[in-house]
């Protein structure tokens, strides 16, 4: 759900009975993310502006970590235009959104000349900052702008494992109780280790004597 598949969540959802979180804001996120993927920049962000209008404000309430995404989103959309070979929208893209949030909070003044390094060349395929027009670059992009989307959202971005973990609890559990079958267990999620239940192995267990 935190990474944006919606579908399988969905279906997820349907298929196991599971109480689930909240849905709703996942398809247009995730559409969001596409956009960023895809290098839509101004689709992106007009998209974020009307879901999420506070990260994409000068003045955040949360200070310089919004106005680091700030910047990485204004400068995706700078390296977009780059790529398109629009040095005259990029220039102005440049003095009007990225060169304020450099003046704001000094340590972004490094980043801006590194990706103002693009304009070095034709295409900035031959600059010394290329490596900004890499998929990667707008992955990294995608990757932090859901983030900071999800805590807007207060939802928390839980790592896979512990979910996976109550995940097999829920359905050891069910197995267990609703349907009467003995199979290796996970009690102690910390050595994480299948074993019987005792009842099962002494069943099985041949008799002495």
């Amino acid at each position: 759900v935190n990474q944006g598949h919606h579908d399988a969540a969905a279906a997820f959802v349907r298929e196991s009975g599971t109480p689930a979180g909240d849905l709703d804001g996942i398809a247009e996120r995730m559409s969001i993310r596409q956009a960023v993927e895809a290098g839509r920049m101004q689709a992106a962000l007009e998209a974020l502006e009307a879901l999420h209008p506070a990260l994409l404000s000068v003045d955040p309430p949360n200070g310089g970590s919004d106005l680091q995404l700030l910047f990485a989103l204004q400068q995706q959309h700078f390296i977009e235009l780059v790529r398109a070979g629009d040095v005259a929208a990029a220039l102005t893209h440049a003095q009007h959104k990225l060169a304020p949030l450099a003046e704001a909070q000094p340590a972004l003044v490094e980043p801006l000349e590194l990706t103002m390094m693009l304009l070095a060349s034709a295409d900035g395929a031959d600059s010394p900052s290329a490596h900004l027009l890499h998929p990667s670059q707008r992955r990294r992009t995608a990757t932090a702008l859901n983030a900071a989307i999800l805590r807007a959202q207060s939802r928390a971005e839980e790592p896979m494992l512990p979910a996976m973990l109550r995940e097999l609890q829920r359905a050891q559990v069910e197995l267990r109780e609703r349907h009467g079958v003995s199979f290796p267990q996970v009690d102690d999620l910390r050595e994480a280790v299948p074993r019987l239940p005792s009842t099962s192995r002494e069943a099985a267990s041949p008799s002495r004597g």
